[in-house]
């Protein structure tokens, strides 16, 4: 019997997302022989319904809510041997995994696109005992980046990020970092640093290198200079996906890396949007580790 499971944050945007809910579940029951639906009511609601449908054999998850709650599914499924498929449908203020996949952030267009037909594996990152879908970071600019409102974007575009990013400088500062990845090893001053899945954040690119979602590789970006002008300079550079190229900013590629703090303060690390581990950490890639479904956008 093929069954799915139905991960729902009833509390994710504005929440009033029940009347496409049965929508979502006559379609789901059309072809699945059973639909189980599960809403979150509080921290790690999600990881732990996630672990039940892996335990149980169910043959897909699919998740409706924000970037915090896709996260908490991931975690779940993640450390699973055995892994059900995942359909990800936006619930939330924030879905910009949906936007890596060409998925829509309108619940109902995404619900109309949803499609059981094509599929694709995935790599996932791995940041000590945590997992996380897109990107681990640190860093006061980290905001400037995450927290720029769609209405910002739709009127400003890229520029969006920077105005946000100059806003934040002053305020700005850097942590002496350790990094090891591969037979390299280097310290530096860091303001910012990310390491991605893929190479850009939303809309957002650091670099034009065609990075994939299951490349096998992790980016990482770090932010070296502390000079307001350079960071200016660092936030053109990212507007017009030059990151890669400016002075700056130390960029490559690698499976996998570890991370020290070298000064005696405490450093958060925000993954996919989520506070959930601090230095030092090792990040490692998992490999096409997830098979989620990509929507038909031609419906």
């Amino acid at each position: 019997m093929k069954k799915c499971m139905l991960i729902e944050n009833p509390n994710s945007g504005d929440g009033n997302n029940d009347e496409f809910m049965k929508i979502l579940i006559n379609k789901l029951g059309k072809e699945f022989d059973e639909v189980v639906d599960r809403k979150t009511e509080k921290e790690d609601d999600g990881e732990n319904f996630a672990i039940k449908a892996c335990k149980d054999k169910f043959d897909s998850i699919f998740v409706v809510g924000g970037d915090g709650t896709f996260n908490e599914v991931i975690n779940g499924v993640s450390k699973m041997d055995y892994r059900p498929k995942i359909g990800l449908l936006p619930g939330g203020t924030n879905n910009t995994y949906m936007q890596l996949i060409g998925g829509s952030n309108d619940l109902k267009e995404a619900i109309d696109n949803l499609s059981f037909e094509k599929t694709k594996k995935v790599d996932i990152g791995k940041c000590n005992d945590t997992y996380f879908s897109y990107y681990v970071c640190f860093g006061k600019l980290i905001e400037a980046t995450t927290s720029t409102k769609s209405e910002e974007k739709e009127k400003l575009g890229g520029f969006a990020y920077v105005k946000n990013i100059l806003k934040t400088i002053p305020n700005d500062e850097t942590v002496k970092i350790e990094i090891e990845y591969e037979d390299k090893f280097f310290e530096c001053d860091a303001s910012l640093l990310y390491v991605m899945t893929v190479n850009k954040i939303g809309n957002l690119e650091f670099s034009h290198d065609d990075g994939s979602l299951s490349d096998g590789e992790l980016n990482v970006f770090i932010m070296t200079e502390e000079g307001l002008i350079s960071k200016v300079n660092a936030a053109k550079d990212m507007l017009f996906g030059k990151v890669d190229e400016n002075e700056n900013v130390k960029s490559f590629t690698c499976k996998k890396l570890s991370i020290k703090n070298l000064e005696d303060k405490e450093i958060d690390l925000d993954m996919d949007g989520e506070v959930k581990e601090k230095l030092p950490c090792d990040i490692e890639i998992l490999e096409k580790h997830i098979e989620i479904y990509l929507p038909d956008n031609k419906n």
